[in-house]
């Protein structure tokens, strides 16, 4: 427990820095989210995948974990709304794509260091590539996956993440000035993301209790249960298994918020969403590190 404590307590304090300055200030946070989604992120990526042992039938499982986990939440919330009878078209987007990087990457590579952040950001390839192209059609009403596809190719972490595990199952040596100036720059990301998720949910707010409830449900809770079945199917093990299994059940993308209200399409209940399965996480990820770190 003390281990555990130690790992996350630095975490969800930058995360409360974060809310307390979300609340008491109107500061601009899109030059702060732009250092870190176009350099400090894309560096750790890079230097992640760069630095790790990572075997390339490994990342197919990863992959494939990450598709059967989103296909299985969006079976889940098809089933949901149907049953229900109604249409939800923004409240598919908190459900199907998850927070796998704000609250789950530094908390990962302090419990698991290097090798398990590079298995993290592997998650995040596919989940980035459908979130970016088909997220941005469902947000839209099914009307921009042209615009889905330029965000999609705007976004410098994909890239990164690629060129390094390239690299990597390359074996192509690069020199140590190099190696070591990105991982400098990628250590600025876990403070980055952690204030900017802090800031974002400290303007975010509850509605529609029920809704947002059956949605934290499934995102989490039905999250986790397809990454059970996905780890089982692909008999993966190690730490592979423990990222898999954290990741899967983490609360829904921060982005997605930004997607609904670009689109306005259930902005305030996604948001509602985002804001109810990170608080979830409070709970969610003391347990999750118990069972599997």
């Amino acid at each position: 427990m003390h281990q555990i404590v130690n790992i996350i307590g630095p975490t969800f304090f930058a995360v409360l820095v974060g809310y307390i300055f979300g609340r008491v200030s109107k500061a601009n946070l899109a030059p702060l989210i732009d250092i870190s989604m176009y350099i400090a992120v894309p560096a750790l990526a890079f230097s992640s995948m760069f630095a790790s042992e990572i075997v390339i039938g490994e990342a197919i499982k990863v992959w494939a974990a990450c598709l059967i986990i989103m296909a299985g939440t969006l079976v889940a919330a098809l089933l949901l709304f149907t049953g229900i009878r109604q249409k939800h078209s923004g409240l598919y987007l908190p459900i199907v794509f998850t927070n796998f990087i704000n609250i789950p990457l530094p908390i990962i590579y302090l419990a698991f260091g290097d090798a398990g952040a590079a298995q993290a950001l592997l998650m995040y390839i596919p989940q980035g590539l459908v979130m970016y192209s088909l997220g941005v059609y469902v947000a839209s009403g099914e009307k921009d996956m042209k615009q889905g596809l330029r965000v999609m190719m705007r976004t410098p972490l994909i890239y990164a993440a690629i060129l390094g595990l390239a690299l990597n199952l390359l074996h192509v040596p690069l020199p140590t000035v190099v190696v070591g100036s990105v991982k400098l720059l990628g250590q600025a990301a876990v403070p980055l993301m952690l204030l900017i998720l802090g800031t974002s949910i400290g303007r975010f707010r509850l509605t529609q209790i029920p809704l947002t409830a059956a949605a934290s449900v499934l995102r989490v809770g039905g999250g986790f249960a397809f990454g059970v079945l996905a780890v089982w199917l692909l008999a993966i093990t190690g730490v592979t298994r423990s990222v898999v299994l954290f990741e899967a059940a983490m609360p829904a993308a921060v982005f997605v918020s930004v997607l609904a209200a670009k689109y306005k399409n259930e902005e305030e209940l996604v948001s509602s969403v985002v804001l109810a399965t990170t608080l979830m996480a409070i709970v969610v990820i003391p347990a999750l590190l118990y069972f599997l770190a």
